[in-house]
């Protein structure tokens, strides 16, 4: 299904700053695990699923299916999902597509950008949910928050480059997820 909430990922997506940036910061997030045999990266392959398979010293599959409406299937000791819940029309069926797959001990690590006015969301979200709306959800998808933590993504100086910038530096954070199973 086409849709005008999806990304499109090529070639130039490897190299936007901002996506340099958050891969950056995404990385010194995620914690180091020797039990990790085999993951997942929701989306496309990027050059980020490399990195993700080098730092676990393990391999990860992709998706190529419809998020909203599809079945996911396999068993995983981590699961990645980044950036890609404010592109859904259906979240909730999403995490807990997720939440069939992933082992009883493992790993989901989510992000998104922290709901904003609506004026300053991308054309290419949904939505972006505010804190209690996001926390809601993922309760009542049948994961606990571990840790939680906020960045930005933008070069500094790209929030001094006009108003609409600026107003994204009072408002824009993104926030990474570190989420498992409530038992």
């Amino acid at each position: 299904m086409s849709s005008p909430y999806r990304n499109n990922i090529d070639s130039n997506f490897n190299s936007f700053k901002h996506v340099k940036i958050r891969w950056q910061k995404t990385l010194k997030f995620l914690e180091e695990n020797d039990t990790i045999n085999n993951g997942l990266d929701i989306g496309d392959r990027t050059d980020f699923t490399t990195k993700l398979e080098n730092f676990y010293k393990c391999p990860f599959n992709n998706t190529d299916i419809d998020l909203d409406t599809e079945q996911l299937f396999g068993n995983y000791d981590i699961v990645t999902a980044f950036e890609i819940v404010e592109h859904l029309f259906n979240p909730l069926h999403f995490l807990l597509q997720i939440k069939n797959i992933l082992n009883k001990d493992g790993i989901l690590y989510l992000s998104t950008p922290k709901g904003k006015p609506y004026f300053l969301w991308s054309k290419e979200h949904f939505h972006e949910m505010e804190y209690k709306r996001l926390f809601s959800l993922i309760e009542r998808a049948g994961f606990k928050i571990i840790r939680k933590k906020e960045i930005r993504i933008q070069p500094f100086y790209f929030y001094f480059t006009g108003i609409r910038p600026i107003l994204r530096f009072l408002f824009e954070k993104h926030l990474i997820l570190e989420l498992k199973l409530k038992v």
